[in-house]
């Protein structure tokens, strides 16, 4: 994976908050020690990754569209409904996520890229911070890195997606997963 973050993430992964919902998401031994093998990847695309925005889409279920602005595009990830409460989440909500970026030759079949697809990638992993981060009221704090246009323009794509393709999204812990 290659990344070229403009807005370098710099958030700390959370032990805590990995552990808390690590056997639901994984059932078995195996899954778990390959999640488990994941947390160096994980803690430093959430520290070196580019901060992009994110938009609740949906808390039934718990529906998020990440955005890349190397894409220009969103993919759309489903949590654990428990996330809805835990963070106090509604739809239009704005969050942020670390995106890792992906080379290659072909768009992935999730990614419908906009106007302004920069061509340099092919797939993004987001991670959304305030799942896997510490300190929630700095996180919380970067959605004012992005102005209005910017959150517009995810709304936008996030309805596009749901209205194209309402059934596609990715498991959100999908990187933890074999």
């Amino acid at each position: 994976m290659a990344n070229q973050a403009e807005n370098r993430a710099n958030v700390k992964f959370s032990y805590k908050k990995y552990y808390s919902f690590r056997n639901r998401i994984n059932t078995n031994f195996a899954s778990r020690f390959y999640s488990d093998m994941q947390i160096d990847s994980v803690s430093r695309a959430l520290c070196y990754g580019d901060t992009q925005p994110a938009v609740v889409v949906s808390t039934e279920p718990l529906l998020i569209a990440a955005y890349s602005d190397e894409m220009h595009a969103v993919v759309m990830l489903r949590f654990p409904s428990e996330f809805v409460r835990q963070y106090d989440l509604t739809p239009g909500t704005r969050l942020t996520t670390s995106n890792v970026y992906v080379p290659g030759n072909r768009c992935a079949p999730d990614i419908f890229a906009g106007t302004y697809y920069s061509r340099q990638y092919v797939d993004f992993v987001p991670i959304v911070q305030l799942f896997l981060g510490k300190k929630d009221d700095m996180i919380r704090a970067k959605v004012a890195l992005f102005d209005e246009d910017k959150w517009n323009t995810v709304t936008n794509k996030a309805n596009e997606y749901i209205e194209l393709r309402p059934e596609l999204f990715r498991d959100g812990f999908f990187y933890f997963k074999k």
